[in-house]
């Protein structure tokens, strides 16, 4: 065991390295933070100044179409449809514009000419305005191109489309006007860039995921050789806004980390340099400090030992020892006079620990009270220095107004349900429990009140009995209409036409697909609840998957005069995935857009890829949007949105359902509001394979 002086001395050290230290670290944490966070602004700073520049550029191509689409000699040239004299004029046009792409095309997207510099492959498509296009090849390119359309003697059409290709070149321009270097990506694979000692794959996929499904810029951080560069990215978007690719603005910090490493080193040595010239000194102190402690330690011994009568020697010094010696004398007659209120108070404050579990208020006679803990602080919403002194009464008013507080507390032991006011105006339901107290100053019998929360199993209970009464209701009406089908079909079999027995079957089958929906619904919350929810994944052809979706809901558009339109490529890759739970998903979102969305309208089932992994599927409704508010509850189960019709909202359980079958496959759900009316509801899932 180390001696009393060598413990001094490494406290000593210790004090010294922490205090420098305690004042060291904060700086050098605040300093690097600083730089971190005035690189991500500046950096963010050229994100926004190059999509100025961007935008600026498509404002001048789009200029430039309106000029040349107004030249009378091309007018004139396209009235005789010359196209070898065009070609010339196109290139001569082309060179003194400094262009890429030069093309004059017939509004139906046919090339008539085109500049001797403009790429054979580029497909366009003549669409007014300016914006970002793939151009596919060998080695895929992005490019920016503007179309304007005139007219030849009033009657004809034609489409001039000017562009530039986002190569290194125009990089290296973006680079020399914003100080940042630049590339350009075509999902994670760069096509150009001004940093070529990076890998032509992306190594921030996640960002770029991110970026590509918002449509907004993202920042991340990107691995440059044995540093890191702070990256914005923004998206490059078509004329129909989708993300056909991205400009990756990067800021190398080299020069921010290096300076982190000799902040960092010089924190270091200069702790030692300081803990070395001070032990000396912590040395000798700790002999003059240790010296009279000996004295002190034999009296400490007495009153560990139960010696409370014998005096503590006072040392002739140091002066700080003597303090001590003091400070320990009176200490001792402190101790001595306090162990008997200390033992008398054990057994009443032990009463009120035992007895009380979270909120904790007194009250004396008078309903006053007298003490007010953190529990009932966190509980009520008032601060103990407000509510002592308060009457009971006033301190928890009760929701309805009838009585006083105190009128609702039982015999001690008792519980007791009262609903009370908080000053913030919040209703909570709070389960009071009572025990009777004696002060053992002035005799007085005081009452303490044990207060425990409610309000979530009062919610929980009346959601439980919401859904007993719903759930009731979601299986009476499509089982009265079942049986009066069935009715109808057993009174009058020879007397019905086959158009009127098919109308039945339509409607019994229509039932029996809201009942097994229901049922399997309320099956799979069931099953999520109690943890027992798996899914059995095996190749599964997501076409059929949507086949069958589409049939089960057959019915029911037909019903409702509703139309589906379905956007998906002519190649679906293979998944593996629970083709059931897929197809239950599918039929929940397509029930949901259905039923909330007017009658004779149409919905949209769309399916792209969103990369070599996954897909994203998207149902789009024209229904009357999910308000903000109501959003963050949106998956949980029993919850239900609006005021409209009650046969058409449900019980509630559809949405929690998909979310748990879509995280369980390892995908995401989400929400977003469509253009105009409606909301469109998406899932990812996925793939085996590229597109």
């Amino acid at each position: 065991m180390h001696s009393l002086s060598w413990r001094l001395l490494l406290a000593f050290i210790a004090i010294i390295v922490l205090t420098t230290l305690s004042a060291g670290v904060p700086a050098f944490i605040t300093i690097r933070r600083e730089l971190e966070s005035q690189a991500w602004t500046r950096v963010s700073d050229g994100g926004r100044v190059t999509e100025a520049l961007l935008e600026a550029e498509k404002t001048r191509l789009s200029d430039l179409a309106v000029l040349v689409a107004q030249r009378p000699t091309l007018q004139e040239l396209a009235r005789q449809q010359d196209i070898r004299t065009l070609d010339g004029y196109l290139e001569t046009i082309q060179e003194t514009l400094d262009l890429d792409i030069l093309v004059l095309s017939n509004m139906d997207g046919g090339v008539l000419a085109r500049g001797a510099q403009s790429f054979p492959s580029v497909e366009l498509r003549p669409v007014q305005g300016a914006a970002f296009q793939v151009i596919e090849g060998t080695r895929p390119e992005i490019a920016l191109v503007a179309s304007h359309d005139f007219y030849v003697d009033g009657e004809e059409g034609y489409f001039i489309t000017v562009g530039i290709i986002l190569n290194d070149i125009y990089a290296e321009k973006l680079a020399g006007e914003t100080g940042f270097e630049h590339s350009f990506l075509i999902g994670d694979q760069r096509v150009a860039t001004t940093l070529h000692n990076l890998p032509s794959t992306a190594t921030n996929p996640e960002a770029i995921r991110r970026a590509i499904v918002s449509g907004e810029a993202e920042t991340a951080l990107l691995d440059c050789e044995k540093a890191h560069c702070y990256v914005v990215l923004i998206p490059l978007l078509d004329r129909e806004g989708e993300v056909v690719g991205l400009t990756e603005v990067v800021l190398p910090v080299e020069g921010l980390l290096a300076a982190n490493r000799t902040a960092l080193l010089v924190l270091v040595f200069s702790t030692l340099a300081v803990a070395g010239v001070t032990s000396g000194l912590a040395g000798y102190f700790a002999r003059r400090l240790t010296a009279p402690l000996n004295d002190l330690t034999d009296a400490a011994i007495k009153i560990s030992h139960g010696d409370l009568n014998s005096p503590v020697p006072l040392p002739d010094g140091p002066s700080e020892i003597t303090s001590l010696a003091e400070a320990f004398e009176k200490s001792r007659v402190t101790i001595l006079q306090a162990l008997e209120d200390l033992s008398r108070a054990k057994s009443w404050f032990e009463t009120l620990i035992h007895s009380v579990v979270e909120g904790i208020v007194t009250i004396d006679e008078q309903g006053i009270v007298t003490s007010f803990n953190h529990g009932a602080e966190r509980l009520t919403g008032w601060k103990s220095s407000q509510a002592i002194g308060l009457p009971i009464d006033r301190v928890f008013p009760l929701v309805d107004n009838q009585g006083g507080f105190l009128e609702y507390i039982r015999s001690p032991g008792g519980v007791q349900q009262v609903n009370v006011r908080t000053p913030s105006g919040r209703e909570i339901a709070l389960a009071v429990t009572s025990a009777p107290l004696q002060s053992s100053k002035s005799g007085a019998n005081h009452m303490a009140l044990v207060l425990r929360d409610i309000s979530e199993e009062e919610a929980a209970r009346r959601l439980r009995s919401y859904f007993l009464a719903n759930i009731s209701h979601e299986f009476r009406t499509p089982l009265a209409a079942l049986n009066a089908s069935v009715e109808l079909l057993l009174a009058g079999i020879e007397k019905l036409s086959l158009a009127e027995i098919a109308e039945l079957l339509d409607s019994i089958h229509l039932s029996v697909t809201g009942l097994q929906t229901l049922i399997d619904n309320l099956l799979e919350s069931t099953s999520i609840e109690a943890g027992h929810f798996r899914i059995r994944c095996r190749p599964t052809d997501l076409g059929e998957v949507i086949t069958d979706a589409i049939r089960v809901m057959k019915p029911l558009l037909e019903r409702r005069k509703q139309r589906l339109s379905l956007a998906i490529p002519h190649r679906i890759p293979m998944a593996q995935a629970d083709p059931t739970r897929l197809t239950q998903v599918l039929v929940n979102l397509l029930s949901n857009a259905s039923k909330y969305s007017p009658m004779e309208s149409t919905i949209e089932l769309r399916l792209h890829k969103m990369d070599g992994r996954n897909l994203r599927i998207a149902i789009i409704d024209q229904g009357p949007g999910i308000p903000l508010l109501e959003r963050s509850k949106l998956y949980h189960s029993f919850m239900r949105l609006g005021e409209g019709d009650r046969a058409q909202v449900g019980i509630g359980l559809g949405l929690s359902v998909v979310k748990a079958i879509i995280e369980a496959h390892r995908g995401e759900v989400g929400m977003k509001e469509r253009r105009g009316d409606g909301s469109v509801f998406w899932f990812t899932i996925p793939v085996q394979e590229e597109l």
